[in-house]
């Protein structure tokens, strides 16, 4: 009967979507309630399908610049994977950090894959100019987070540009592609746009991986 019960928090949990965030600390928290809930199925736990669909997205944002001794961070980087598929590709980078705010993600990467990982909120705790090469941001937005979600992400992503000596790489969701009324989506052309006006003009759009996802490359001229 236990059992049972707890089979059905699990699928619960799995297709649980929450309209809004207050803020990215309940965001979080969210993560960190799906990592008990799913523990022991990291592509559920992330929200992805499956783990091709995910390393489809890696190869995707990974091939926009020349990682070779480049210093990455990965922001939002949950359970890892990310530095993962850079090994596996045999990527020669300097160095990588990943961060989350989710407390549960950064022990579970770290517990995978090493001590590559911190728990940090990059808003309150921002790193300096040009502290690293090339900036990732991954799979992260998606949900409505506070009262102004598109001044919550224009804000996050003006901020990981500043941090970013060479470049920065980020997905979004394109509206009309699934039915979730959760999903927080911008028109990948409109986000381009964006993107040329407010952080730089060389900007790279990849719409071709067949997905709700689609890839941005900012690179800083």
């Amino acid at each position: 009967m236990l059992s049972n019960l707890w089979s059905r928090m699990r699928r619960r949990m799995a297709l649980y979507k929450p309209k809004r965030f207050r803020d990215h600390y309940e965001y979080a928290a969210f993560f960190d309630a799906r990592n008990i809930v799913l523990a022991g199925d990291d592509m559920a736990v992330l929200e992805y399908p499956d783990e091709a669909v995910q390393q489809r997205i890696f190869q995707h944002a990974v091939e926009k610049f020349d990682l070779t001794d480049r210093t990455i961070l990965d922001v939002g980087c949950g359970l890892g994977y990310l530095k993962k598929y850079l090994d596996a590709q045999g990527v020669r980078y300097r160095s990588y950090l990943g961060i989350d705010l989710s407390e549960k993600m950064i022990t579970g990467a770290i517990k995978r894959f090493g001590s590559y990982f911190e728990r940090r909120d990059l808003l309150a705790q921002p790193f300096a100019e040009n502290e690293f090469d090339i900036v990732f941001l991954l799979s992260v937005l998606g949900y409505p987070i506070g009262d102004d979600p598109f001044g919550y992400m224009n804000a996050l992503l003006r901020e990981l540009f500043r941090v970013a000596r060479e470049g920065l790489v980020f997905t979004h969701l394109a509206p009309g592609r699934r039915q979730e009324p959760s999903d927080f989506t911008v028109a990948p052309e409109d986000m381009a746009q964006w993107c040329r006006q407010n952080l730089s003009h060389d900007v790279t759009l990849d719409d071709t991986l067949g997905l709700v996802t689609y890839v941005v490359a900012v690179r800083k001229v």
